[in-house]
């Protein structure tokens, strides 16, 4: 009984989304348009977050000592900084290993080989490269080296370059939520506004045959359902819609936010989000029509 009453609404509402045609269209399009802005904006959100994912991996604070400083002391300084609670790893990196990372990281261009043959001795400085265990202690580690007893044999602590690139992240991701809450809420209002004013004039063309579905005893259920449907029905076309125009939209834009060093990176790891954005957007599409489906029944239909 329940799944004959289930399958009949739900042809009702099937019925009532094509009957509707043009009111149709614009509320599945605006529905389209609130679906798509949030996915956008959570698709930006991911991409930001992981784009600073692989910028964090590759940070560290390295600490570069003058040429005069004795490897003894060096290595009790890494002792040192072993004990801060925030500190991962501190890797020592002698001007031997130095030279030879170089050498390694410019083995096609000659013209700088050569440049480091030429001189006499050794120019690179030994360091210790330091990582943290939360990106977010990089600031209060770099503050204690700077600060620490061994202050006099540091010749530079490399950390500001990373650190302008982590605040330029952080600023972006915060940017694209504020801004997606906005643009989904007011949206999303209109798109309930939207569906709201098409279920109503759903139910007033259909006024005659509830009047007899209730005259024959009908349930205020089986009266719903048929507008829940048609409003679930517009959110799973938007929904789809939306998942449509979403991947160009995506593409086209992604480099201007996470830059396009780390677009293919990043499209390499986003294949796992496909469902879960899919599915977000299901949720979010049927929730807003069967919240206007409601509002519009729960005003029109006497309960």
């Amino acid at each position: 009984m329940i799944f004959l009453t289930i399958s009949r609404t739900f042809k009702s509402g099937l019925q009532n989304f094509y009957r509707n045609g043009s009111l149709s269209v614009a509320a599945v399009s605006i529905l389209t348009l609130a679906l798509l802005i949030i996915s956008v904006i959570i698709v930006l959100s991911i991409s930001a977050n992981l784009g600073l994912k692989y910028i964090q991996d590759k940070i560290d604070i390295r600490v570069y000592f003058k040429s005069e400083t004795e490897e003894s002391k060096i290595m009790d300084f890494r002792s040192e900084v072993m004990k801060y609670k925030e500190v991962k790893s501190a890797d020592y990196i002698s001007k031997d290993r130095a030279l030879s990372e170089f050498k390694s990281n410019n083995v096609g261009k000659p013209e700088i080989l050569k440049a480091i043959e030429a001189v006499d001795e050794n120019p690179l400085l030994a360091s210790i490269n330091i990582k943290a265990k939360n990106p977010e202690q990089y600031d209060l580690i770099a503050k204690a080296v700077e600060n620490s007893a061994y202050k006099e044999n540091i010749a530079s602590v490399n950390y500001q370059q990373y650190k302008l690139v982590i605040d330029r992240f952080n600023t972006t991701i915060k940017t694209i939520r504020k801004t997606g809450v906005f643009l989904f809420t007011l949206f999303s209002l209109i798109a309930i506004l939207i569906t709201f004013n098409v279920i109503r004039m759903t139910i007033y063309n259909h006024g005659t045959e509830i009047e007899i579905m209730r005259l024959v005893g009908a349930s205020n259920n089986f009266v719903r359902l048929p507008f829940v449907f048609e409003g679930i029905i517009y959110g799973c076309f938007a929904a789809v819609i939306a998942m449509l125009l979403l991947f160009p939209i995506v593409k086209l834009i992604t480099p201007y936010i996470v830059g396009s060093s780390y677009v293919a990176l990043i499209q390499a790891d986003f294949g796992k989000y496909f469902v879960l954005i899919f599915i977000t957007q299901i949720i979010l599409g049927t929730l807003l029509g069967v919240v206007s489906s409601l509002l519009a029944i729960r005003r029109y239909l006497k309960t």
